[in-house]
């Protein structure tokens, strides 16, 4: 039989880690998609900045294009 942990996380929920700390609960109760949480604090920090410049190398492109004014 397939626990219901389980059962989420085959169907993509999000199961919260048993020893998710009260912060970590409030987080996800609140509405936060901790999984990425999770994903991103599996990369190093260098990582996570290389990712977070490429973005941000993204948008000022797209900015440098015109692209800011495609909203209005």
């Amino acid at each position: 039989m397939i626990d219901e942990a389980t059962l989420a996380q085959m169907n993509g929920q999000y199961v919260m880690p048993p020893d998710a700390s009260p912060a970590w609960r409030a987080a996800c109760e609140y509405g936060f998609d901790m999984s990425l949480v999770e994903e991103s604090l599996k990369r190093t920090p260098e990582e996570r900045l290389d990712a977070h410049q490429r973005v941000l190398d993204m948008l000022f492109e797209l900015k440098e294009m015109g692209g800011h004014d495609a909203a209005k």
